[in-house]
């Protein structure tokens, strides 16, 4: 696990800031950049995942820890449209 990437979601969950993420499928491909707010952490070891709100894709989806291959903070901060339980 990368705790500089664990880092930067649990400082963007406690400031409401939107995150910005370069996630790898599955299946090895790579959507670019991705815009989310981060809301919980869910699982345990290797399949520990962030649940988020997909800007672009108007959703919630599960993103695996162990494939967010970078993670920014951005200056554009959310109104949460549920609790954010990252601490």
């Amino acid at each position: 696990m990368n705790y500089q990437i664990l880092d930067t979601i649990k400082q963007a969950g406690r400031t409401k800031a939107v995150l910005r993420i370069m996630y790898t499928e599955k299946d090895g491909s790579n959507e670019g950049w991705r815009h989310v707010e981060p809301y919980n952490f869910r699982g345990e070891d290797e399949s520990v995942a962030l649940f988020a709100w997909d800007i672009e894709k108007d959703g919630i989806r599960r993103f695996t820890l162990s494939r967010i291959d970078n993670a920014e903070l951005t200056a554009r901060t959310f109104i949460p449209r549920y609790p954010v339980e990252i601490i």
